[in-house]
């Protein structure tokens, strides 16, 4: 990877401080390639450094004391992730894999803080993180109290979609997940996940297309998950 991908401008949380800011924090970081699937944090670990997703993407996942995989989240260019630790100085929370060829940059807890205490709106854009982070984990022990493994499937897919390309009301999920990820990220398994697919798929909710899936009514599926929530 050239020199000119280096650099802390590619960060969402970094990118706005002047151009003279960024050189210097390039500079003191800790620059660190990864392979596909190679392991860069692991959960329980006492490391503190916050890391900076400049090329690539990674997977936040815990693992049961059974060894099943939860998925917690993918992260993409532009993330960080890691700053959980940095603020209360405990042990990683979960583990983080590269999911294809990664470029992060490795800062120092004290940096961070630093970075913290004079910079307000890199500290404000952190809470609102932490913030969405706290509604996000709310919203999903809700799902796990209230909603069967169906429609589980249904938000799960419905958050995806969201989170991907949104035209005309039709969500595209690209790359398409696999069934055992699906199945990872809302404690079920492959079965389920296949089978609810399908019903999908012939009802004219969702459409496999070459290396996406296509939720054609985001509406629908959305009243869908509200319904079963509200019982």
């Amino acid at each position: 990877m050239s020199d000119v991908e280096r650099s802390l401008v590619h960060s969402k949380l970094l990118g706005a401080l002047p151009a003279d800011r960024i050189a210097d924090l390039d500079q003191r970081v800790r620059w660190r390639a990864y392979e596909p699937e190679q392991t860069i944090i692991v959960a329980e670990d006492e490391g503190t450094d916050v890391y900076f997703v400049i090329k690539g993407e990674v997977r936040v996942t815990v693992y049961s004391e059974t060894g099943k995989t939860v998925i917690i989240s993918d992260l993409k260019a532009g993330d960080h992730f890691g700053e959980y630790a940095a603020i209360d100085g405990r042990s990683r929370s979960a583990s983080i894999v590269a999911l294809n060829r990664t470029l992060v940059a490795a800062m120092p807890a004290g940096m961070f803080h630093g970075l913290l205490e004079t910079q307000p709106e890199i500290a404000r854009d952190i809470m609102r993180g932490l913030a969405g982070a706290v509604r996000g984990l709310v919203e999903r022990v809700v799902e796990f109290s209230t909603l069967g493994v169906r429609n589980r499937i249904h938000a799960e897919l419905l958050r995806l979609a969201r989170a991907g390309r949104v035209v005309d009301g039709a969500g595209r999920v690209s790359p398409p997940p696999t069934h055992a990820e699906i199945a990872a990220r809302i404690s079920t398994h492959r079965e389920a996940v296949t089978r609810e697919l399908n019903q999908l798929e012939r009802d004219g909710m969702l459409e496999r297309t070459k290396g996406a899936l296509v939720i054609r009514d985001l509406g629908q599926l959305a009243e869908m998950v509200e319904n079963a929530r509200a019982g």
